[in-house]
């Protein structure tokens, strides 16, 4: 049998795709659990590890010496990481190991947007402007001083893909958009405290694109392109994403360089890596940079495309193990998320397409969970996503189509808040206690 992987994290749908993907590969997965958080545990998940281990993800130099303690007990042999906010501390478990893995230092930069974006320039790797702001009265003068026209886009320096991000079209709006991401901020999941840095960039034009790579002891080798779709609006979420590209060849070999570039001045070693750029007129410009589990609906996209599991991929990659990366072929997929401005309980899906076009629907949320709230859209945008759709066609375009056309069958309903519930809780998870059994392999 393969030594186990474990397991950083449960919070997300990208937990389920690791375990199914190593229940595949035969490799037992034993699982790294937020003490405190056991009740928020997918009683699926208990089922299907082959261990627990509890700690607390908020103090990182503890959680290091606790879980490479298990790790030495338990025979692991890669850690990986649910979501990006643990993907530092499973850098950190692996090499206090010995194990596959990131440089700690290096995986610490990518998740910290400033450093990343230092790192970049440091190696002549395009990047858009950016300026590193600690209060909003100082915002406007530093975008002055350097040269920043308006729109510009506010981030949180320590932030994953568009998490947290604005469009900010002129110097009114910059101190209260500077402000909101300045405010004391904590990921959601897990606790973890944030910089109170906000980044302020240049809001860069073109055609967005997501490249998926995997790195195995430093050589990469790319996966697929993705065309990237952004929501319109303040905020710049991710709406979904085609595949194929459709990029000429010329411009596909110029991003596919560029990410190479970027990697590299990164110093990332072994993983599945997700980069996401724009393609401007004077060339590609790198925007982030993901080394964390796939999220399950690109992993879904990408395997109905061309029958890679990138889950699976993953987990050979966190193994040390040469990852199954040949295509079966390439048929044209689009992902488009479903959001909802309605705000309140969440009451499902309706309207879904019955084609045989659609390939996937999927529901983020249970009926009665709540939807929405200035928690859940702290930079002021009124859209939730609450599941996502999949189409296959014969073409990128064909499939732009048919994506749009799904989409616009299906509506969401959500009804009133039940009076004298808080307005502005986030969306909860149906709560459901564990059992005996399931309470005593979290216990130590």
């Amino acid at each position: 049998m393969a030594r186990p992987v474990l397991l950083l994290g449960t919070a997300s749908t990208a937990a389920q795709g690791v375990m199914t993907a190593a229940r595949s590969l035969s490799v037992p997965v034993h699982l790294a659990v937020q003490r405190g958080g056991e009740e928020q545990v997918a009683h699926g998940l208990l089922g299907q590890c082959a261990g627990t281990v509890l700690t607390d993800f908020r103090r990182p130099a503890q959680a290091v010496g606790r879980l490479a303690e298990y790790c030495a007990r338990q025979g692991i042999g890669g850690v990986a990481a649910e979501g990006e906010c643990l993907a530092p501390l499973a850098a950190a478990v692996a090499a206090a190991r010995g194990l596959p893995g990131h440089p700690p230092g290096r995986a610490a930069d990518v998740r910290d947007r400033w450093r990343m974006v230092q790192s970049l320039l440091g190696h002549g790797v395009p990047v858009p402007r950016t300026l590193a702001v600690l209060s909003p009265r100082a915002a406007e003068a530093r975008c002055r001083a350097a040269g920043l026209d308006f729109p510009v886009v506010v981030r949180p320096a320590q932030s994953w893909g568009a998490a947290g991000a604005a469009v900010v079209p002129s110097a009114r709006e910059l101190p209260e958009a500077v402000r909101r991401v300045l405010e004391p901020r904590e990921d959601a999941d897990y606790g973890i405290a944030l910089a109170p840095v906000a980044l302020v960039q240049e809001y860069v034009e073109g055609p967005e694109y997501r490249v998926e790579s995997v790195l195995r002891a430093g050589c990469c080798v790319h996966l697929v392109m993705l065309r990237s779709l952004s929501e319109d609006g303040p905020v710049r979420r991710a709406a979904g994403y085609t595949l194929p590209a459709g990029l000429p060849g010329a411009t596909a070999l110029a991003v596919l360089a560029a990410v190479e570039r970027g990697l590299a001045a990164l110093g990332l070693r072994d993983g599945l890596v997700h980069t996401a750029l724009r393609m401007t007129a004077a060339g590609p410009k790198l925007l982030t940079v993901g080394i964390a589990a796939p999220e399950e609906p690109v992993g879904q996209l990408i395997e109905y495309a061309t029958g890679v599991s990138t889950a699976r991929v993953y987990v050979q990659a966190v193994l040390g193990e040469r990852p199954e990366i040949r295509p079966h072929g390439l048929r044209p997929s689009a992902l488009r998320y479903i959001t909802t401005s309605g705000h309140g309980v969440f009451q499902g899906l309706r309207g879904l397409l019955a084609s045989p076009y659609v390939a996937n629907v999927r529901s983020y949320l249970d009926p009665g969970s709540r939807v929405g709230g200035r928690q859940e859209n702290p930079t002021g945008d009124v859209r939730t996503r609450v599941g996502h759709v999949i189409v296959t066609a014969d073409d990128p375009d064909q499939a732009d189509v048919r994506a749009a056309e799904a989409l616009a069958a299906i509506s969401t309903h959500v009804g009133a808040a039940v009076a004298g519930a808080d307005r502005d809780a986030p969306p909860s998870r149906p709560h459901v206690p564990l059992t005996p059994i399931e309470r005593q392999r979290l216990e130590e």
